[in-house]
Formats: structure tokens, sequence, C-alpha cells
């Protein structure tokens, strides 16, 4: 029987969630059970890949990119599609012990530059990494971990800095061992590509840009920190300042996931309650930081699967501010 392409079973899952959310009926999502962690904590005052096209989703209970969340079921029907590359971003020796079939090792130590070891890889790097395991701009990519979608988002966003929107496994490996998935321990035979990054400058931002929207706060510009309430107060120092950025507000990326093992995204109705209690509302520009841009890259792809734009990851994160003798900390 021929698979069928991931991007087909994508169109398919996309639609059949529209028709469940227009039927205001969401039960299969509320099994899961709300997180427990600290509530927001507000501070004082040119791709090329063939996607499916987000659907103009309004009904809070359904994702407005669905396609960017891939179930275990969807990808596991897909395997076998020359068009999709599937990217483990566990350890090597995790990836050697068994991975999905098909899918090929990405060293996640070069999610960011080897030299300037604070930013994103450089784009000619890049571009010779991920053509190594076959990703050119026509690939389905789709992404996973056993981080929590840690290491998978930050692939995404990277992938997505450089001019390709992928997707991530919900779930990651954890997920797809529960349901009982085929694993492997051969790696497959790779064709090496060649992927020709196409610099995405709105999806970043400097330290400069993030001074000066802290400096003059602006309500449709939001300041997203979603490191844990510890790190945000100055409990919990990681740098050679402790706290935030001044006008931040706080919301732990943890959040975004639910509390049952494996751990995948919360209902869609659920986090556009938390985004929104922490200030965050529908039309805002958001700029998301953390230690290292890795959480804050987990947070804003989290945003645009709700449908969010104009989402910025300060890539240099606390990392760059907190060890900056002249930026302001609030605590």
């Amino acid at each position: 029987m021929k698979r069928l392409s991931l991007l087909a079973l994508l169109v398919v899952a996309a639609f059949a969630t529209i028709l469940v959310a227009c039927g205001g009926d969401d039960d299969d999502d509320v099994d899961a059970p709300a997180a427990t962690a600290t509530t927001a904590t507000t501070a004082p005052a040119g791709d090329s890949t063939p996607q499916v096209e987000a659907s103009p989703v309004t009904d809070p209970n359904a994702y407005t990119r669905p396609q960017l969340l891939v179930e275990s079921a969807q990808l596991e029907k897909a395997l076998g599609d020359p068009n999709l590359v599937i990217v483990d971003l566990r350890k090597k020796e995790s990836y050697d012990a068994g991975h999905i079939p098909g899918a090929v090792w990405y060293d996640s130590a070069f999610l960011k530059d080897p030299d300037e070891k604070v930013y994103v890889i450089r784009e000619e790097l890049f571009a010779e990494k991920v053509g190594a395991i076959g990703i050119d701009n026509t690939k389905t990519v789709v992404a996973y971990d056993d981080a929590n979608g840690l290491l998978a988002t930050r692939f995404w966003w990277v992938l997505w800095y450089y001019g390709q929107e992928g997707s991530v496994l919900n779930g990651g490996f954890a997920k797809w061992q529960k349901d009982g998935l085929a694993v492997s321990n051969e790696a497959p035979a790779v064709t090496v590509a060649s992927f020709k990054p196409a610099v995405n400058d709105e999806v970043i931002c400097a330290l400069d840009y993030v001074a000066e929207k802290s400096d003059n706060p602006d309500p449709n510009v939001v300041i997203l920190d979603v490191r844990s309430p510890a790190e945000y107060t100055g409990a919990d120092v990681r740098a050679a300042k402790g706290g935030h950025v001044p006008n931040a507000v706080n919301l732990d990326w943890t959040r975004s996931l639910t509390e049952s093992q494996p751990q995948v995204w919360k209902p869609a109705a659920e986090l556009r309650k938390q985004f929104e209690a922490a200030g965050i509302k529908p039309g805002a520009q958001v700029i998301t930081y953390c230690q290292t841009g890795v959480r804050a890259a987990h947070s804003l792809f989290t945003l645009y699967l709700l449908g969010y734009d104009g989402l910025k990851n300060f890539d240099g994160s606390w990392q760059e501010w907190g060890n900056n003798k002249d930026t302001r900390i609030a605590r």
C-alpha cells in the first residue's frame, strides 16, 4: 500500500480540526490535566517548502496553524515518503540505540554558532549541516527530541529563521514509544542536499532592540520572559546579574505542556487563556527570551501555533543581557 505524504495527511488533519472546532466540542483535549506550575507574573509598568497554509481558524478550541504540530499516528503513516526528512535531536547514543524509522541525527550543539556561542548558528554552516542530512528547500521536515520539545522547537526556529518552515512531533520520542510504534537502530542512507538559506530577520532581535522596547513601553509590544519564576525574580542567578528585563512579563515555558507523561502541548483554548492572562493579546508583538534562546524558541513556537504573528526571539537572551554591564534589570 502506498504511503501517504505527510503534507496530505496534515491537510486532512487540519480540515478535521476545523470541523471539530466549529462544532464547539473539544472533549478529546480536556483529558489532559491542567498544569499546577506558578501562575504568570507581571512586572510593573521566501519559503519554498511545500507547506499547508495556516487555516483561518478563530475558534479558541483549535490551533490556528495545526500543521506545525504532528501527531505520532500522522507521522507513522508518512514513513517512507521520499520528500520527508525526520530529524532526531537527541544525544547520539540515544539515536543509535533506537529511533523513528528513517530519522536522521542532527547534533543539537549546532543550533548555536560554535564560535559565537551566544548566537544562532551562522547561515553557511547551518546550510552545510542540514544539507548533509538531506534537507533542501523542498523537503517536509519534522523534528523530535526527548526534551519536551525544547530542542525540536529550537531546530524548528533556526530552520524558520533561515527561510523554511517545518513541524514538530507532539510528545517527541516518548510519545512515539508510548503509542507502540516501530523503532529502528539502522541509520538511513542519505543523499546530500543543497539548502539555500534565506534569512528572515523578522523572527529575531538583538539586545539594543529589546532595550529600546523595555525603556519605552508599548501596549502592543510584550517582552515575554519564559524562564522559571525563580530566574525571573533573581532568586536563581545564572549570569553576572539576576532578575529580568524591565517591563517583561513571566510565563514559564513548561506551562505550555501537560503534566501527564509523556508531555504534549495543551489544548489551544487553555494555552490562549494562559497567554492572555499574562497580558499577551492577539495582535501584539511578542519578544521571547530565556537564558540562551532555546526555551524562548519553545514559547515562540507555541504562540505561532496559536496564530500569533510579529514574534521575535531575543537570541542572546539572559546570557547576553545578564552579563552586560550596561543593561538595567528588575527584580
